[in-house]
């Protein structure tokens, strides 16, 4: 029955086996119950994971994607039905089953499926099979000079897929009273193309005499060290070329340079700095956020939005001979000063809440939108506005 007994549990004792020859806690991993190898594969996975753990990842053969679509789920922000739940949209995906629906960022969705939306159903935006959405319109009573709500259309959404997320969202330049504000939008830092892409995007901010340059990271969850030291060696002077950007700490609590700050066709060390974090932003771009932040010295580096994920672990994939992989934690990075990244999270210097103002939710890029607006008060002012 030995035989009998590994044929049937052969992909856990390969997950195990992996396990316990990469992963970051592997000391820490004892034998499992005989009969725990006999379960699915991603709960056995899962059940071999630190309880600090944040980051590893089990992705089955069959993947159901997305719907493209980050969104935020509340009570009723204008609290006129304190039991209703809406979710906005803050992130639509270019060319994902959300964007097909007519679903852009402000778009308010009340109901799915013929019903109200409730906190459970919430979770439904994030993949599954096609919905029927209903959405509703926040607008001004004259009569009652207050918000109300409003009916909008009904959409209708494909079922979740997979598809290319763009690395740059936006990149724009403002003139903002004597000042020139570069800004982009990161969504991740992935992408061969990443590092044409970010490169002809800062020679234009060069280009265009920048005095001042946002990066806006509240959605970006993920990327690659070799694309965020990237972009971090045009943000730091360039005597710290061939020194650590990124550091990882493995198993033995030794941390080695594996990623160093290299030339590049242009450098705007000398531009004030502004980063945009918020409750997405996790991983590589805090990693970036951070080694940016040590290694400027005196060149300030101020920090916007809402504080980070807080995840400080780097990932590796391995496939498995069973059409699945597994993404365990092998370290613990560390930012260009050897300072290991805070499981915390990333706390800004200036706390914005984006969804301050939920009857006005700009697009991205507009310099109405309520965090671009107060961070363009913030470079002519020095500070923020009294009534924000």
């Amino acid at each position: 029955r030995t035989y009998e007994y590994l044929e049937k549990t052969e992909e856990n004792q390969w997950t195990y086996s992996k396990m316990k020859e990469v992963y970051l806690w592997a000391d820490e991993i004892g034998r499992p119950e005989r009969s725990a190898f006999f379960g699915t594969t991603s709960n056995f996975f899962t059940s071999l994971l630190a309880k600090n753990d944040k980051a590893s990842f089990f992705t089955d053969s069959v993947t159901a994607g997305s719907y493209g679509l980050t969104c935020a789920l509340m009570r009723d922000p204008l609290a006129m039905k304190l039991n209703q739940y809406y979710a906005v949209a803050l992130y639509v995906e270019p060319g994902s089953p959300a964007a097909d629906a007519g679903i852009a960022r402000g778009t308010w969705i009340s109901g799915i499926n013929g019903k109200a939306l409730t906190s459970t159903s919430g979770k439904m935006l994030l993949s599954g099979d096609a919905l029927e959405l209903a959405t509703s319109i926040i607008e001004y009573d004259d009569e009652n000079e207050k918000y109300m709500w409003a009916a909008g259309d009904t959409l209708a959404m494909q079922p979740s897929c997979t598809f290319e997320s763009e690395a740059i969202y936006v990149d724009s330049i403002y003139n903002v009273r004597a000042n020139k504000v570069g800004y982009i939008v990161c969504r991740n830092l992935n992408g061969a193309s990443f590092e044409a892409d970010i490169q002809e995007v800062l020679l234009g901010f060069a280009a265009g005499e920048v005095t001042d340059i946002v990066i806006d990271l509240r959605y970006c969850n993920d990327g690659t060290l070799e694309n965020a030291n990237t972009l971090a060696s045009a943000l730091v002077p360039q005597s710290l070329e061939g020194t650590p950007f990124a550091m990882l700490m493995g198993r033995d609590e030794s941390a080695d340079s594996v990623c160093n700050y290299a030339a590049q066709p242009v450098n705007l060390s000398d531009k004030r700095l502004f980063f945009v974090t918020g409750g997405v932003t996790r991983g590589v771009p805090e990693l970036l956020v951070a080694s940016v932040n040590a290694s400027r010295g005196m060149h300030e580096v101020v920090v916007v939005g809402s504080k980070s994920a807080g995840d400080n672990l780097i990932t590796r994939n391995f496939d498995s001979p069973y059409g699945f992989s597994i993404n365990p934690a092998v370290a613990v990075m560390c930012s260009s000063d050897g300072e290991q990244l805070s499981a915390d999270g990333i706390f800004p210097d200036y706390p914005l809440d984006e969804l301050e103002e939920p009857e006005h939710v700009y697009r991205l890029g507009n310099e109405q939108e309520y965090i671009l607006r107060n961070i363009e008060y913030l470079i002519v002012n020095g500070s923020l506005p009294t009534d924000n």
